[in-house]
């Protein structure tokens, strides 16, 4: 079970750095910091945060490609927070990539949208 949890968040990784957000970041980053609207430190800050959250988008995506899922089943899933996996989901839907298609024992389930 173990193996299959790392195998996902490698495979969750390398959809993250294909990530429009990220590149955008990256490859604006020393234009940012080269005219000081951004120090190193900051856009160092800002590059991790933004990696970690595209890697759990990721993985979240990843279980709503298996299955629509509540928050519940998806924490239960990927070992992440509730409060967090919300945060992203609503995050998610406001960028039209994630719908609510139901509600199962008082909890919306979450699907990824068809595009």
């Amino acid at each position: 079970m173990k193996e299959k949890s790392t195998q996902d968040r490698i495979e969750a990784a390398i959809d993250a750095f294909g990530s429009e957000r990220l590149r955008w970041l990256i490859g604006k980053g020393d234009v940012l910091t080269q005219r000081n609207e951004l120090t190193e430190e900051k856009l160092k800050e800002l590059v991790d945060k933004t990696v970690r959250e595209e890697i759990d988008r990721s993985t979240i995506a990843r279980r709503l490609r298996e299955s629509p899922s509540t928050i519940s089943e998806i924490s239960k899933a990927t070992k992440l927070e509730t409060d967090y996996i919300l945060e992203n989901l609503l995050a998610m839907m406001k960028w039209n990539r994630v719908e609510i298609v139901d509600e199962k024992q008082r909890e919306y389930v979450y699907a990824l949208k068809e595009i």
